[in-house]
């Protein structure tokens, strides 16, 4: 496995074979909320893509345009719940509808879609995606809800911004929780309103080892 983050919540993520994006964001704005740290690519050097996976409809996890350009160019298929869906206006080949709870598995990838508690969203989710023995856990926006205890991944990427998600504080004890071996902070320092001390919760996370990446870094498993 291997994880580039794009930056924000978006990582590349090469599995099995296998090149999925997750949460697309690469524009220098949501919803009027100027990006302090620019993604680490553009969506014309997105080249390959099997899979977009989308967790909600916000503007800084679905880039609308991005996410067309890139399904045009690479015939990928788009991941998400039925309000991204909406927003996309994408033909049902290229889309694959989902909602929590569903298990699946497309081109060898196991799918389960997991829970998010994020009431400033239509219908939140989460995802683990599994492959050829390995794991990884995408919050997407959440708080910290009792059951994520029961995950269980190789990798979990969890956002500690604050803002309608967990804060640092929250995303340790999540995570102290879970069974990962690694864990990736997300949705952090992005803006304004989401500025954490990632120390904090690389201090406060006890279980996996905390891997903190800036835009551009990449990290194999």
């Amino acid at each position: 496995m291997k994880l580039t983050y794009v930056g924000h919540s978006c990582f590349k993520v090469e599995l099995g074979g296998l090149v999925m994006y997750m949460d697309p964001f690469f524009n220098n704005d949501a919803a009027g909320r100027p990006r302090l740290i620019p993604a680490a690519m553009a969506p014309g050097e997105v080249r390959e893509c099997d899979f977009l996976f989308v967790s909600h409809e916000h503007a800084d996890h679905c880039d609308v345009p991005a996410i067309q350009e890139i399904v045009e160019r690479t015939h990928a298929q788009v991941v998400a719940p039925k309000p991204v869906l909406a927003k996309l206006g994408l033909s049902d080949r290229r889309t694959v509808d989902v909602k929590e709870g569903d298990s699946f598995e497309i081109k060898g990838l196991n799918v389960e879609v997991v829970k998010a508690v994020h009431p400033q969203s239509a219908y939140p989710v989460g995802f683990k995606l599994s492959k050829g023995g390995q794991s990884i856990y995408f919050a997407g926006d959440t708080y910290e809800y009792r059951d994520m205890k029961d995950i269980s991944a190789d990798i979990a990427l969890l956002p500690i911004g604050g803002s309608y998600t967990m804060d640092t504080f929250a995303a340790s004890t999540a995570c102290n929780e879970m069974n990962v071996k690694y864990a990736v902070p997300m949705h952090y320092n992005t803006n304004d309103r989401i500025m954490q001390d990632v120390d904090e919760f690389r201090r406060d996370v006890k279980k996996a080892k905390v891997i903190v990446m800036e835009p551009g870094d990449e990290f194999e498993f």
